[in-house]
């Protein structure tokens, strides 16, 4: 089967550009001929942040379109990852609305959680009239709601279908390493510059309780920005923006400022990350946009043998797919930090640190808790949605 998948936005190199690897990656497992279509109408800062295959990454606004429109016409399936944002080119935007014209069945994952960010995205409400099936992350938040609001001149029933990102864990197999190899001292948090990514979780809690136990904090993933002037101006960091992780003596960083790094290759993130005893993904997010899914960074952590340590609000919210139970309620070898409970946290992970067998344990538990979203049974669970739907 002839798949195609479309990026309107671009390779941002975030999430979306995340999903679409995996999904390539399962799709080329499993006997489809996948094309991913990129608009290069814009560039952005993480566009080299991973690696895509079957790609072909073209202006949107010029005649190399022609390539994008047969592409799709002549594909099985269309998936739309993305749309084009409204700050594309009045052409990108009308060659983008031909795709939606196809009578080609027509597939959009919407992956923005809530209005702000849909209403940035160019051809939202076409992109969903005229697709045939929906899916996003969650039943309740604004993309079902906007969805479901009947309007005169369109009052069909859509159903929005669940998806969740996925990963495949035995590709990083390659990155687990044995605990005799980690560093259990250095703690390294993963997101980017986005307040609800939880960087002042993660500064609070090592100014506060890991300085005091000697430990090293990094970061990954940081761009200057607004946002980054504004916690700059709050927090003290040794700023190593520009600067590769590798090139750093860290030896006089223990119990000191935590060191803050900027974008990364996804791949030499791994590497690195699979070197630390602890790994910190701090999102958090109105519950009605959680349901069931995680997000990449909580997987990678898990999958290259960090002790995780999630956000708890993020755990309490979020149902885990196969136990139907929300994550905290599960053993699960996570450590659930929030702003109130920082002190036992503390206390647990002093626990771990003299405790090589406990920290095996608490890591192959996670292991096994997460595995439950490898994409042999996300994607298999999003396909059979495909494949049972008459377009």
């Amino acid at each position: 089967m002839k798949v195609a998948i479309v990026l309107g936005r671009g390779i941002e190199g975030c999430g979306v550009t995340k999903y679409t690897v995996e999904l390539e990656r399962w799709l080329l497992n499993n006997s489809y001929n996948p094309t991913i279509y990129a608009s290069k109408d814009k560039k952005w800062s993480r566009n080299d942040a991973h690696k895509i295959k079957n790609l072909v990454h073209v202006r949107f606004d010029k005649d190399s379109f022609d390539e994008v429109y047969e592409g799709c016409r002549s594909s099985d399936i269309i998936i739309f990852n993305s749309l084009p944002s409204i700050g594309h080119s009045k052409r990108c935007q009308d060659n983008f609305a031909k795709l939606l014209n196809l009578s080609v069945c027509k597939i959009l994952i919407q992956h923005d959680h809530n209005k702000s960010s849909l209403k940035r995205n160019a051809l939202l409400q076409d992109s969903y009239e005229k697709s045939d099936i929906l899916f996003a992350h969650s039943t309740t938040g604004d993309f079902a709601d906007m969805v479901n609001t009947p309007n005169l001149f369109d009052m069909r029933d859509r159903k929005i279908n669940l998806m969740q990102p996925g990963i495949s864990f035995v590709d990083y197999e390659k990155y687990y390493k044995p605990i005799s190899e980690q560093d259990k001292n250095h703690h390294k948090w993963i997101g980017r510059t986005a307040r609800w990514k939880g960087y002042d979780l993660m500064f609070n809690f090592h100014n506060n309780y890991l300085k005091d136990l000697n430990q090293l904090t990094t970061f990954e993933g940081i761009e200057k920005s607004p946002v980054f002037i504004e916690f700059k101006n709050e927090y003290e960091f040794y700023d190593e923006l520009g600067q590769s992780p590798e090139d750093i003596n860290y030896q006089e960083r223990y119990g000191k400022k935590p060191t803050v790094f900027s974008q990364y290759i996804n791949s030499e993130l791994l590497d690195r990350l699979s070197k630390c005893g602890f790994g910190y993904q701090l999102s958090i997010l109105d519950n009605r946009f959680i349901e069931k899914s995680l997000e990449f960074t909580h997987l990678e952590i898990v999958a290259v043998g960090a002790i995780p340590i999630f956000r708890k609000e993020y755990g309490d919210a979020c149902i885990h797919r196969h136990y139907d139970k929300p994550l905290t309620e599960l053993d699960s070898g996570t450590v659930w930090l929030s702003n109130d409970n920082m002190e036992e946290c503390k206390n647990l992970i002093d626990e771990l640190l003299n405790d090589d067998i406990l920290r095996d344990e608490y890591r192959n538990k996670a292991f096994e808790f997460y595995s439950h979203y490898d994409s042999k049974y996300v994607m298999v669970d999003l396909m059979k949605i495909v494949d049972g739907t008459k377009c």
